[in-house]
């Protein structure tokens, strides 16, 4: 695909450059534009390290800025340098190949109206597990999540119908509308996110900036889309210290986005006042003991197998099966994705197939 040769890719690095390297070598053999490397480590041999490795390959131009400007910054001093016509935003932790890029470039090279696309992903390189597209941001959003904190009745009928609409989407043969993406995983149309006022709002520092874009895209007449004939890998980790930054920049986001739903929930202060602080224990049923393994694990399940998992109790977002996949037990490669902390799992006993049963356990530190 001649087109392909002008994308650009841009890999904003933050003390991740294993994991940097593992991405650049995801998408070879490269037959594309620049992979813009952006080194927000403000560590010297961090530095040195990515500049020896990465010598060799031609095409890459790394940028040292000499202080961490976050996510979307960082993003925007890359796509600043760049001309493509397309960019490829792509983590550290994530993993595309050459050819899935190519199918990501064909459906925006198919559709103009098409600003950005991003690709079926799983969240582990065995296939295990799909993770959702980005959760949406909106008032209704907010608004259903709140009412949803206070019954646990309303919450499990609500995360059935997210995750029976997410798993649905993930085995379209098209390329599938939504209203987010994030930027984990993102093909962006440079001529749109131009007509939207650039990429990234400077005032986020890291998380909401890509549901500022998609805002701004849609606003501006384009639309985004999951393409699941696209394959990729995000092995996300959830990090609970990362829960207060993403307050903060929330609030940004919806005084910006969505002045007057903000001013009507007094800086979202009411909404926050009226939505339930969530028991796990309301939830579903909890392991008292912590876990340290998988093979811990599979004990207490006692022969039923998991079809979702999310660190949140509501289960939205979560990570699930494919459609047509049988529910599996966590893998050892899984087990070392987890982060410690407490997590929700809808599991199946094969005696009862369909019938979901919700558990959270708590994951021990360690390796297990």
């Amino acid at each position: 695909m001649p087109s392909s040769r002008h994308v650009d890719v841009i890999i904003v690095n933050y003390r991740a450059s294993a994991d940097t390297l593992v991405a650049v070598q995801s998408l070879m053999p490269w037959r594309f534009g620049t992979l813009w490397l952006v080194d927000n480590s403000e560590d010297p041999a961090e530095a040195e390290m990515l500049a020896r490795r990465t010598s060799e390959l031609p095409w890459t131009r790394r940028l040292v800025p000499g202080t961490n400007l976050g996510f979307g910054r960082g993003c925007n001093l890359a796509f600043g340098e760049s001309n493509a016509p397309y960019c490829l935003l792509l983590n550290p932790d994530a993993l595309l190949s050459a050819t899935n890029l190519e199918t990501l470039v064909d459906a925006l090279e198919a559709d103009s109206r098409l600003a950005a696309v991003s690709p079926r992903t799983f969240w582990d390189r065995s296939h295990r597990f799909l993770l959702p597209s980005a959760f949406p941001q909106s008032p209704l959003a907010e608004i259903s999540l709140a009412l949803a904190s206070r019954s646990p009745r309303l919450g499990r009928m609500a995360s059935r119908l997210y995750l029976s609409r997410m798993r649905r989407q993930m085995t379209s043969l098209r390329p599938v509308e939504t209203p987010f993406l994030a930027g984990a995983l993102l093909l962006l149309r440079r001529e749109a996110v131009l007509a939207a006022g650039g990429l990234f709002d400077p005032d986020y520092f890291m998380f909401y900036e890509d549901a500022d874009l998609a805002w701004r895209l849609r606003r501006a007449g384009y639309r985004l889309a999951v393409v699941p004939a696209a394959t990729a890998v995000h092995e996300y980790r959830h990090k609970p210290l990362k829960g207060p930054l993403m307050a903060q920049t929330r609030t940004i986001y919806f005084r910006k986005c969505h002045p007057l739903f903000h001013r009507w929930t007094r800086q979202l202060g009411l909404l926050e006042r009226f939505r339930q602080p969530l028991c796990w224990e309301a939830w579903g049923d909890c392991l008292k003991a912590p876990i340290s393994s998988v093979a811990e694990l599979d004990a207490a399940l006692d022969g039923a197998r998991i079809v979702a998992w999310s660190p949140s109790p509501m289960m939205m977002p979560a990570a699930f099966r494919p459609l047509s996949a049988s529910a599996v037990s966590f893998s050892p490669a899984d087990w070392q994705l987890l982060e410690p902390g407490r997590y929700m799992l809808a599991v199946e006993h094969p005696a009862l197939p369909g019938k979901l049963r919700y558990l959270s356990f708590e994951r021990r530190a360690g390796n297990g």
